[in-house]
């Protein structure tokens, strides 16, 4: 039987919380994995509508990435308080907010590439303006 493959909106907060840590990553992963497709030399003027939609997606994602963080690190201190979780659970809480952190990371370096793309181009187009394309 074919495993179906869930994506993030099919989880609340407490069910993200119940997956494995490496399920965890993976859906983490697949929904906030932004591929950057142009540089400063090939954007146009129309694929600054794309870009804006990624800077909004993903300081969306970073917001959301820090309040699961924050939620994991609660996790994290109930789990090493509670006399009746085992080693193993409280290892599983930990690496479920590590890799919380680490993907809320990559999504913050997405957001300033593209933010720093937006800068380089307005750049490039006020040289040209003042060189007449020259």
């Amino acid at each position: 039987m074919a495993v179906i493959k869930k994506k993030l909106s099919d989880y609340n907060t407490e069910t993200l919380f119940m997956l494995s840590p490496m399920d965890l990553t993976e859906i983490l992963w697949s929904e906030y994995n932004f591929i950057i497709p142009f540089n400063e030399e090939t954007i146009s003027i129309n694929d600054m509508i794309v870009v804006q939609e990624l800077i909004t997606k993903t300081g969306n994602a970073f917001s959301y990435l820090a309040y699961l963080n924050s939620i994991a690190k609660i996790k994290v201190r109930q789990a090493k308080r509670s006399k009746e979780m085992k080693k193993e659970d409280i290892e599983d809480a930990i690496d479920r907010k590590d890799a919380i952190s680490n993907i809320a990371e990559a999504v913050k370096m997405q957001y300033s590439a593209i933010s720093r793309l937006i800068t380089v181009k307005q750049q490039i187009n006020e040289e040209l303006k003042m060189t007449d394309g020259r």
